[in-house]
């Protein structure tokens, strides 16, 4: 994709985010498809503040909730600090709801990405999330809040071993790394003493 492509797609995105008029669950599902596509893609992280709730809360599994949406882009940034180049691809989006009591959308996605960057667990080695195996699904409820529409609750899963995963396998390689480079430093001194004993002898 050259650059006249990737600003065009990103322009498009941003019209339809940014003129939603929030009269169907179409055109909801439309604007959350590419808010998703613009905060990963093309990493306009500030417009989670734009669309969530500030008290806003997302239940995920084994009790690891993100609570208010300051946690909410500092998940985000972690996640994309770790891969870069990480994407959101859909299989699909589907939304119930009206103006009046509000909307629930659903959708489910999956990553791609490549651990080039940094993590909880040190530098990134270049290990690539395997094709379909990281997904995520999640529920959203939105509501009017303050004459803004916001998600104000969320319900999601995704998998995060296989995550850990590529994130561990950096370590270990790394680790593995610089054990090499340790071993191969004592064994060059032990070298170095050696021949330095052998001067020793040979002027004795």
């Amino acid at each position: 994709m050259n650059v006249d492509k990737i600003v065009n797609e990103r322009q498009k995105l941003e019209y339809i985010v940014d003129n939603c008029k929030f009269e169907t669950v179409e055109q909801v599902c439309e604007l959350f498809e590419a808010y998703t596509h613009l905060i990963w893609k093309y990493k306009q992280v500030g417009r989670i503040y734009d669309f969530y709730y500030d008290d806003m809360i997302i239940h995920r599994e084994g009790g690891n909730d993100l609570v208010g949406v300051d946690q909410v882009v500092q998940d985000t940034l972690a996640c994309l600090a770790a891969f870069p180049d990480m994407e959101f691809k859909f299989y699909g989006i589907h939304g119930v709801g009206n103006p009046e009591e509000g909307f629930r959308f659903g959708q489910a996605v999956h990553f791609s990405g490549t651990h080039n960057g940094i993590s909880k667990y040190g530098l990134g080695n270049g290990e690539s999330l395997p094709p379909h195996e990281c997904v995520d699904l999640c529920e959203c409820l939105i509501k009017k809040v303050d004459g803004r529409w916001r998600v104000v609750e969320e319900w999601g899963t995704r998998s995060t071993e296989t995550m850990d995963r590529v994130l561990r396998a950096g370590r270990s390689k790394t680790g593995e790394s610089i054990s090499k480079h340790k071993t191969k430093q004592v064994c060059q001194a032990i070298n170095d003493e050696i021949e330095e004993s052998k001067e020793v002898e040979v002027q004795v």
